[in-house]
């Protein structure tokens, strides 16, 4: 028997933003009961879905470093979210009243930021070339919207990516739930999740419990430490860290018909513009890794500074004269092999949406129907390879520091700092040598490095590491 603060729903889905609210259409269009619990409005600090540039890049993520079975499954699982996105948009823009459209194509542009951009933009062509896509090479000045301060050396044109409005899309998505008569939404955030008979109970920081026979947890890093010690021991969830990104709205002096980015460089996803209504344009982002992220910690003016000084330096000189609409701060979540957490977990009533980094806008879709397939179909996801309950390939520091200095050189030099030639391998093999000896030492130093590393497994967690080496004595 339920009390007067308790509410039965088949499906309960923490999280507000994009991944939740997408599984919640899509569990509801299974006629399934749902329950949402988290901040209506979306603007509730670290959300990544606002403070995403929401470009589906199925191929740009792509480096050159990148492993070839790295490439072939992560191209593989974008391009299946890819192919269904308008049909998707679709069914939201058919339910909402709201049609959220699709600005066509992504420009990726190579230029002296980048040692390695030559490298990244044909590793990039070849991966879309592979999956039958076009991805043509022209000069940088048919690039529309481009007019750097660093020359761009090449410029490559992917027409079958796209970017869309992330806050339109919730906004859709919001009408959708909040007038779907089987739904229901609590407009706070969850503090806490424990079994309760045959049911798991999920406690609301309104003072309300929700029971139900399934749980999705799509709040971002932070979701599994909402379990019980008990739940949580059988869960048994990857790790999640938090990439914070800074991103910013502004209203530019020139028309962009489509989004530019550059490749991937320094453990970010380089410099972007994107298109947004009402001339309108997105700059981002930053990214560094956070192992106990801050969500109510507002940009800082050295991450505005890097972000603007790249922008002007690599997209369009006049963006400095361009008016600030807004600021936002998201946390992408990220695992150790930085692929996504999609389905049941090692407990059949608790199943995951997040890990995503940065390729939630353009998974939310994909990751809805593995989740609720997970739900209806118990079993028909288990050797999916975003499964929570895969093997997570986690590499040694010393393998780590060998193959990632040059990316940890990049971010110090930013924001434009240049080297002299010959001077970024010099530094490069300086850092891995310096790390190494650090790493294999007993120092008080050595020991904070290697335990920082066992909670940040990843290449982005040097920067954290040079960070640690340098404060402890």
């Amino acid at each position: 028997m339920t009390t007067m603060s308790e509410a039965v729903t088949d499906v309960v889905v923490v999280g507000s933003g994009l991944l939740g609210l997408s599984t919640a259409f899509e569990l509801l269009n299974r006629d399934l009961d749902v329950t949402i619990v988290g901040p209506r409005t979306g603007e509730h600090n670290g959300q990544a879905s606002r403070a995403a540039g929401a470009m589906l890049t199925v191929f740009s993520e792509v480096e050159a470093t990148h492993a070839p079975d790295r490439i072939r499954l992560e191209v593989a699982q974008r391009l299946i979210a890819r192919t269904g996105y308008q049909a998707w948009l679709d069914r939201i823009g058919e339910a909402s009243g709201r049609q959220v459209p699709l600005i066509p194509g992504v420009w990726v542009i190579g230029n002296g930021y980048g040692t390695d951009d030559t490298a990244h933009l044909k590793a990039i062509a070849a991966a879309a070339e592979a999956h039958g896509s076009p991805a043509e090479f022209a000069a940088p000045g048919d690039v529309a919207g481009l007019a750097p301060q660093v020359r761009a050396s090449e410029a490559l044109w992917l027409p079958d990516e796209a970017s869309i409005d992330p806050g339109a899309l919730v906004e859709a998505l919001t009408t959708i739930l909040s007038a779907h008569r089987r739904c229901r939404w609590f407009n706070s955030a969850a503090t806490g999740v424990h079994e309760h008979g045959e049911h798991l109970a999920v406690q609301v920081a309104d003072g309300s419990t929700v029971l139900a026979a399934h749980l999705v947890l799509a709040a971002g890093a932070g979701v599994t430490g909402l379990l019980d010690a008990d739940l949580a021991q059988e869960v048994a969830a990857p790790p999640l860290r938090s990439g914070r990104g800074v991103s910013v709205v502004v209203r530019a002096p020139f028309a962009l018909p489509a989004a530019v980015r550059s490749p991937n460089r320094g453990f970010a996803c380089g410099s972007h513009m994107v298109p947004r209504a009402d001339g309108r344009v997105y700059l981002g982002a930053t990214n560094r890794l956070s192992t106990e992220p801050d969500y109510g910690r507002r940009a800082t003016l050295d991450e505005l500074a890097t972000l603007m000084h790249d922008a002007t330096a690599e997209l369009n000189t006049t963006l400095r004269d361009a008016e600030l609409i807004e600021v936002r701060v998201g946390h992408r979540p990220v695992t150790a092999d930085h692929l996504p957490l999609f389905g049941r977990t090692g407990h059949p009533m608790v199943h995951l949406a997040t890990g995503t980094y940065r390729c939630g806008v353009l998974l939310a879709p994909h990751a809805a129907t593995i989740v609720a397939d997970g739900i209806t179909s118990p079993g028909s996801t288990a050797e999916h390879p975003y499964s929570p309950r895969r093997q997570v390939h986690v590499p040694a520091l010393q393998e780590l520091i060998a193959t990632s200095t040059r990316g940890l050189v990049e971010m110090l030099c930013q924001p434009g700092g240049s080297l002299p030639a010959g001077s970024q391998e010099l530094l490069e093999r300086f850092l891995g040598a310096a790390l190494h000896e650090i790493a294999a030492g007993s120092s008080p130093r050595a020991v904070a490095v290697r335990r920082l590393w066992e909670r940040a497994p990843m290449a982005e967690c040097l920067p954290l590491l040079l960070d640690a080496a340098g404060r402890i004595r």
